[in-house]
């Protein structure tokens, strides 16, 4: 077993940010760890084309070709919104978030990247590649309102012409003062998405009470959902979400459905104000309560895992993950196991702000691990197998 340390516990006199105790206990699994790319900022989607060929998105605002232990950067990627700390450009909620392939990719190239623009509107555009440039470059999808907080923006295909797209809303609401984007339906914030290939509206998205036709929208109430994964064979949305202190949640996305940020949640506000505005038994009759969620045991109220990714993984070459769902932890920086049959969660031995996992062909695990060194740029692309 190998652990990649990307924390250290020099705290902050050398820049480092500090790996704090797994808050659950660490499961002894067998693996091994080889760092196949480095050089990052905030590494955040990765487009697997095969075993030995990837893109790969920096938050900074760059896309990488990596093939066979070479990597070049991709030429014409959109403007994206930053601002920085000394050092180096850093990014809070915004910049270039997910890249994915179309499921025919093979056939016609296509890539489809997220990323918050340079005014603040969320977008999702769609590109070929010609020599590591790209070329063609549409923008399909564009939210009615800018969105600076809480864009994990990821991309999931539900099938060969449909996918879906989460868009966060991370504001700081309390029961005295609720931010309800949310709950409106003419913001686009805090909803998962679910287009066409071309960006255009499915004609069987919900047609919510009070419209009469259907929009974008597939799901509302969420606060920030950074991990979002589609089980084919059971045709299932799997998503967890950031809570504020404490509150993460695990959720099955369903059609048309309230997912009840802010009028309910199991965390407190940053302050140590309460959030939700109606009780539990209110919200389990109007909204839909996670099926897991997770708080950390603190003397101020709780702390949040903070979520950052989700994979289940299947015929993987590590045993002791087959049938769990794996996720990073932001504030705990490292990965982590749930059990969704048992409701147990587990601590792994792979350190630092996991961004992303994904699952190779092979049946190996890809992690992308953001820097742990404000001032440089030394995240990781990890490849994980037996």
């Amino acid at each position: 077993m190998v652990t990649i340390s990307l924390g250290g516990l020099l705290g902050c006199r050398n820049n480092l940010i500090e790996v704090p105790e797994s808050p659950y206990p660490i499961s002894d699994d067998w693996f091994s760890v080889d760092t196949i790319a480095r050089g990052f900022t905030i590494p955040y989607g990765i487009a697997i084309v095969n075993d030995g060929e990837y893109f790969i998105t920096d938050r900074v605002g760059k896309m990488y070709h990596y093939t066979d232990g070479y990597m070049n950067e991709v030429e014409g990627m959109p403007p994206v919104a930053t601002f920085g700390t000394p050092g180096i450009r850093a990014i809070m909620h915004g910049g270039l978030m997910d890249v994915s392939l179309h499921p025919a990719y093979a056939d016609n190239g296509l890539l489809y990247v997220s990323y918050l623009d340079t005014t603040g509107l969320a977008r999702v555009s769609r590109f070929q590649i010609q020599d590591d440039t790209a070329t063609d470059f549409d923008t399909i999808f564009t939210t009615r309102n800018l969105n600076w907080t809480g864009n994990g923006m990821r991309i999931v295909w539900q099938d060969s012409t449909h996918f879906f797209l989460n868009v966060g809303n991370s504001d700081w609401s309390t029961s005295s003062f609720p931010i309800l984007y949310a709950q409106d339906l003419d913001n686009d914030a805090g909803k998962i998405h679910r287009l066409l290939e071309d960006g255009s509206i499915p004609p069987d998205n919900p047609i919510f009470e009070g419209r009469t036709s259907p929009s974008t929208i597939w799901s509302y109430g969420h606060r920030d959902v950074q991990g979002l994964y589609y089980e084919q064979s059971t045709h299932t949305l799997f998503g967890v979400e950031h809570g504020p202190k404490g509150g993460d949640e695990f959720n099955i996305i369903e059609q048309g459905k309230n997912y009840g940020w802010p009028l309910v949640s199991y965390g407190i506000n940053y302050d140590g104000q309460w959030v939700s505005t109606i009780s539990h038994d209110s919200a389990a009759a109007s909204t839909i309560l996670p099926e897991h969620y997770w708080t950390v045991p603190t003397d101020d109220g709780g702390q949040a895992l903070a979520p950052a990714c989700l994979l289940k993984v299947d015929s993987s070459t590590i045993e002791d993950w087959n049938g769990h769902f794996l996720f990073g932890s932001l504030a705990y920086r490292r990965l982590m196991k749930f059990n969704r049959k048992t409701g147990e969660t587990f601590g792994l031995d792979i350190e630092g702000r996991v961004r992303t996992i994904k699952q190779l062909p092979s049946g190996d695990v890809i992690a992308l691990i953001e820097r742990n060194d404000l001032t440089k740029a030394n995240g990781v692309v990890v490849r994980i197998g037996e």
